[in-house]
C-alpha cells in the first residue's frame, strides 16, 4: 500500500460521504452520483421509482448477445442511523487513517454495509470497460433503496414493474457478509422474518388485591417459553463453534424479546400486556412449524398472536455446478485461490424479494479476516480489502457473464 490515495478510492470515499441514512435518506445526491458514474465508465443509466422518492438506479454494459439472460450485480444505497457521539470520525466524513501495517481503514457509515460492495462493482465494470473487453451477456449494476427498512417500497414494488421484468435478469451477485476470517462465504438463502407481537387482556384491580385472571399472567407462560427455546438454539449454535463468525448463525432460530410494556401506574394492575420479539427463523426448518407450535402455546394460554410479516416465505438458491452461473461463479474464484464457505445469512435483506421472483441470488463480497461493523459505532473497511475486492469481481463478472 502507498500513502498515494487511488482514485477508486476516492470514488468510494465520496459514494459514503452521501447522507443516505435513515429516516430522510438523500437519495437524490446518490442518484446523481451514480449517474454521474456512469457518464464517466460508458454505461447505459435509468432511474425507476416504482413508489415515488424511491429512486432504483440501473446502470447497464450492454452484451453482445442481449437475448441472454443477464447478470445483476445488485447492492442498497441506504444506510442506517448514527449516534455520532460515540464515533472516533464523523460518520460521514469517509476518513483515510493510516494504520501501523501501512495499510488505511475508511470509516464511515455504510462503509461495510454496503457502500463498499456498490463500488467495486462499479470499479470493476470501469476497468472492464476501459479495457476494451466484450461480454456476452447484459450486465447490470442494480442499486436500490430502503433495504435497512425492509425494501417494501424499494426492492419489493420495483421486481413488479415492467422495467425490471424487462432487464431479463438470468442470475443476481447481491449483499454479503464480510468474513471474520480468512474464508469469504457465499450466502445461499436467508432466515425468515417471523417477528410477532403477543397480546393478553385480563382483570384489572387494585395492586394491593390477588387479581385473578391478569394479562401478565396469561402471557407470562408464553414468554418464559420463546425464551427458552431462546437458550436452546443459542446452545446449539455455540456446539458448532464461535457464534461471532456467523459461519453457523442462520442455522438456528434467533430470538429476542424487544419491546414490552402494559399498565399505566405501579397501583394498577394492567388490564392488557403486549411483549413484542425479534424473531429470525431459518430456512432448514419450514417457518410453518414454528409458527404453529407459537399460535397453539399462545392459545392455550389465552394470548393473541400477531406476526409482523405474515407473508415472509423461505427461499433457497441452489449451489449446484451444472447451473452456468453457479459453475462460473466457482471458477472465477478459484483463480484466485477463494473457495467460498455456503452459509445461510443470519438477518434479511432484499435478496429474498429477487429470489421471491424466482432470480436464483448469491449474497457475495470478498472481504476477509474483518471485524464485522455493519450498523455499528466506527464502522470501516480496510482499504486493501476494497482494492482486492475490485480485482476479483473484474474477473467474476466477466466469467459469469461470457458463461
Amino acid at each position: 500500500m502507498t500513502s498515494q490515495e487511488p482514485d477508486c478510492v476516492k470514488r468510494f470515499r465520496e459514494f459514503v460521504r452521501i447522507k443516505t441514512v435513515h429516516p430522510v435518506p438523500d437519495y437524490e445526491s446518490s442518484t446523481k452520483f451514480l449517474l454521474k458514474q456512469a457518464e464517466e465508465i460508458g454505461l447505459t443509466s435509468q432511474v425507476v421509482e416504482a413508489v415515488k422518492g424511491k429512486p432504483v438506479v440501473i446502470l447497464g454494459l450492454p452484451g453482445t448477445d442481449p437475448s441472454l439472460p443477464a447478470l445483476m450485480l445488485g447492492s442498497h444505497t441506504d444506510v442506517v442511523p448514527v449516534f455520532e457521539e460515540f464515533w472516533t470520525y464523523p460518520p460521514f466524513s469517509a476518513e483515510r487513517v493510516p494504520t501501523e501495517d501501512g495499510d488505511f481503514k475508511i470509516y464511515g457509515r455504510g462503509s461495510q454495509d454496503m457502500k463498499i460492495t456498490s463500488c467495486m462493482h462499479l470499479e470493476a465494470l470501469r476497468r472492464i470497460k476501459e479495457s476494451g473487453i466484450k461480454l456476452k451477456r447484459n450486465v447490470f449494476a442494480v442499486l436500490y433503496p430502503d433495504e435497512e427498512i425492509g425494501g417494501q417500497e424499494g426492492v419489493k414494488a420495483y421486481v413488479e414493474t415492467k422495467e425490471f421484468a424487462d432487464l431479463n435478469i438470468g442470475f443476481d451477485i447481491d449483499e454479503g457478509m464480510l468474513a471474520a476470517n480468512d474464508r469469504i462465504n457465499v450466502s445461499y438463502s436467508e432466515r425468515i422474518n417471523g417477528q410477532v407481537r403477543l397480546t393478553a387482556y385480563g382483570n384489572t384491580g387494585h395492586g394491593s388485591q390477588f387479581i385473578e385472571g391478569t394479562a401478565i399472567e396469561k402471557i407470562l407462560p408464553v414468554i418464559n417459553a420463546l425464551l427458552e427455546k431462546r437458550q436452546e438454539q443459542k446452545a446449539l449454535l455455540a456446539a458448532k463453534g464461535d457464534p461471532s463468525t456467523n459461519e453457523h448463525s442462520g442455522e438456528f432460530i434467533a430470538i429476542n424479546l424487544t419491546m414490552a410494556s402494559g399498565g399505566k401506574q405501579a397501583n394498577l394492575v394492567p388490564a392488557s400486556f403486549t411483549a413484542t420479539f425479534d424473531v429470525r427463523i431459518t430456512p432448514k426448518e419450514d417457518p410453518e412449524i414454528f409458527k404453529s407450535w407459537l399460535k397453539d402455546l399462545a392459545t392455550s394460554n389465552g394470548v393473541e398472536v400477531e406476526f409482523l410479516f405474515p407473508n415472509e416465505k423461505r427461499y433457497i438458491t441452489g449451489l449446484d455446478k451444472s447451473n452456468t452461473f453457479v459453475n462460473a461463479f466457482y471458477s472465477s474464484l478459484a483463480k484466485h485461490n477463494i473457495d467460498p464457505l455456503p452459509i445461510i445469512c443470519p438477518a434479511v435483506s432484499d435478496c429474498r424479494h429477487f429470489r421471491a421472483k424466482g432470480i436464483p441470488t448469491l449474497g457475495f463480497v470478498p472481504v476477509k479476516n474483518h471485524t464485522m461493523l455493519a450498523h455499528a459505532h466506527d464502522e470501516f473497511v480496510l482499504e486493501s480489502e476494497f482494492l482486492s475486492g475490485i480485482d476479483i469481481f473484474y474477473d467474476l463478472i466477466q466469467d459469469m457473464a461470457n458463461a
